[in-house]
């Protein structure tokens, strides 16, 4: 009866373990690849940045054209390194995002009129505190949220920016 006992709880323990574990999410490199048309390094001005808790809920993040100031736009000869690159990482998956991307933004057309948009930032909330945030997210050609690939980590756009974009500073 011990034994069992035991083996009951250490399953339990286990299954908790497991389950409080966020899913990571892949991007597709062959097919990232096949549909990338253009990349763009962008400063996207978000104001107002408010955490949506809920993603799956009714709000969900926006992408706005006209909050997008061009940084600069990938050198064709790259995509594959940059692709590559993005999608070897692993993504994070949390219900939540930012109302929109904020900061330094890169930002992967697809040949569908959809965009991958990749951001990371530091910012200051509502209640003064500083955040450190990132996301990986799926919009349609008219700004419109498809999905949340999950968080990007902290100076990843500054990362790729100096890996791969030569940007006179």
């Amino acid at each position: 009866m011990k034994r069992l006992i035991l083996l009951v709880s250490v399953l339990v323990f286990i299954l908790t373990l497991v389950s409080c574990d966020p899913a990571t999410h892949l991007l597709n490199a062959e097919a990232l690849l096949a549909n990338t048309t253009k990349i763009e390094l962008v400063n996207y001005e978000n104001e107002n940045p408010k955490m949506i808790r809920n993603i799956e809920g009714d709000k969900k993040p926006t992408f706005d054209f006209s909050k997008v100031s061009l940084i600069a736009t990938l050198d064709d000869s790259k995509i594959e390194d940059v692709v590559k690159d993005v999608s070897d990482r692993g993504y994070l998956y949390y219900a939540s995002a930012l109302n929109e991307p904020i900061g330094k933004t890169l930002i992967l057309y697809q040949s569908n009129g959809n965009m991958v948009v990749l951001s990371n930032c530091v910012y200051t909330d509502d209640t003064g505190d500083t955040k450190y945030y990132g996301d990986c997210c799926i919009y349609d050609a008219n700004g419109v949220f498809i999905e949340c690939i999950g968080r990007v980590g902290n100076n990843y756009i500054d990362s790729l920016e100096s890996q791969y974009f030569n940007i006179d500073k």
